[in-house]
């Protein structure tokens, strides 16, 4: 691929999440999912804490500002931006892959600046599935990476123009990268949502945390079809598993060997909480960030939503009766509908009545 194909691709990913949005009539799964309220909280508002802890580092907030971009000269200033957002409020923030900046060093600035601006701030780089350890350490080195991940991305390669067309070797290179790159690896989907037997083969390659990158956001398959202008099947829009169906596969598989990252569609504060609930250790958004961060006013706008955010997490925190997402999850989960006939299906029932339960006078 070449480099001026490897950055107009950045520019154009930008475009077709703006243009496109959320898949419409294509739910993430949480509709299914309810927390029980508690009318005797017993909690005061100021002994909240939103902080989370993902591999083993401290974040104040489970937000995460997801991977998006980086790469191409037209793509500098939203990374700028976000960086100042993320300094803002504490928030990890993953850059887009590496590829276009390591393949081209004129424009691993659209890189560095986050690194530049959240100076002491969790910072996650990005490569792609078969990346070899050298190409990984590289990427960590860019930005001095806290973690790696690693996209897994089959569909949308498919459905990419210049895609890749070969996946075989990705999970051997996967285990050499979480052994030798010396910092902790993420393994994360980018639309499609992850399965429990996938979840199983990530875990023994390694990876100390998965990204479930649900069905129910952006969704690739329909970016690489706007591209390139071409019609795709309704069939393909709803392809994959809905985040919330992917967060309980992973976090019942291996929620006691890697952290678990919900992403894919989690657009509220409600949404957040019932995905700290149900297991995870962080949140990732992107999708909406873009749109609101490349708007007029684009920074009052983002730094509202993170601040809706973040009083919507304490507000139902304390609703919930708990200090912090600890407590969270030691509460009841509801879970009903299509997600719950799926979980039966999939042999998760026991995992998912021992969420819905908890002891009296808890």
């Amino acid at each position: 691929m070449t480099r001026d194909v490897r950055q107009r691709r950045k520019v154009e990913h930008v475009h077709a999440v703006q243009a496109l949005g959320d898949p419409t009539g294509v739910s993430n799964g949480f509709e299914c999912v309810s927390l029980v309220p508690c009318s005797a909280p017993e909690v005061a508002w100021d002994d909240v804490s939103l902080a989370t802890q993902l591999c083993g580092i401290r974040l104040e907030s489970p937000i995460i500002i997801n991977a998006m971009t980086g790469g191409a000269d037209e793509v500098y200033d939203i990374n700028r931006k976000l960086a100042q957002v993320a300094r803002r409020f504490g928030l990890a923030m993953a850059l887009g892959s590496a590829s276009a900046g390591l393949a081209s060093p004129e424009v691993a600035y659209t890189y560095r600046v986050v690194r530049e601006i959240h100076q002491d701030g969790v910072v996650i780089a990005n490569v792609g599935m078969g990346t070899r350890l050298e190409r990984a350490r590289q990427a960590v080195e860019l930005v001095r990476a806290d973690l790696l991940q690693v996209h897994f991305n089959a569909a949308q390669e498919l459905f990419m123009a210049e895609g890749d067309r070969d996946f075989r070797g990705a999970l051997e290179a996967l285990a050499e990268v979480a052994r030798g790159v010396g910092v902790p690896v993420v393994a994360k989907e980018v639309g499609q949502g992850i399965s429990a037997e996938d979840a199983i083969r990530f875990a023994d390659a390694g990876v100390r945390a998965i990204d479930v990158g649900g069905l129910g956001g952006t969704n690739f398959i329909t970016v690489e079809a706007w591209r390139r202008g071409a019609e795709i099947d309704d069939f393909w829009h709803r392809w994959g598993l809905p985040t919330a169906a992917s967060l309980c596969e992973v976090a019942a598989a291996v929620g006691g060997r890697a952290d678990v990252i919900a992403s894919g569609g989690i657009r509220t504060a409600l949404d957040v909480a019932k995905a700290m609930a149900l297991g995870a250790s962080a949140v990732g958004i992107a999708g909406p960030l873009v749109q609101l961060v490349t708007q007029p006013n684009g920074e009052e706008q983002l730094n509202r939503f993170i601040e809706d955010l973040h009083f919507g997490l304490r507000a139902l925190l304390v609703l919930t009766g708990c200090r912090n997402f600890s407590d969270l999850r030691g509460k009841p989960v509801v879970i009903l509908g299509w997600l719950r006939e799926w979980l039966e299906a999939r042999g998760l029932k026991a995992w998912m009545d021992a969420r819905g339960r908890a002891p009296l006078g808890a």
